[in-house]
């Protein structure tokens, strides 16, 4: 069910995307550090910390995700 989830979840479809335009780019992301779901979320689609800064009156966590070599015709496996 995991699984099913994880590909049915339309970040996966917005991640791919850059995977056929701008391969080996790497993806960032922020959100606020004390939304423990959004951080779960983006620690299970790959993105790791790269720091922490203060924006809009709260703090932000800044992560990364590595670029993504293209294998194929919408193949795509994540470096």
């Amino acid at each position: 069910m995991a699984f099913l989830e994880l590909f049915a979840s339309p970040e996966v479809g917005v991640l791919e995307w850059p995977a056929g335009v701008l391969p080996d780019e790497p993806v960032v992301l922020t959100t606020q550090s004390g939304d423990a779901r959004s951080l779960r979320r983006a620690e299970r689609l790959g993105f790791t910390e790269v720091g922490r800064f203060e924006a809009y009156g709260s703090e932000r966590w800044f992560g990364v995700r590595p670029g993504v070599s293209v294998t194929g015709p919408g193949r795509a496996s994540w470096s």
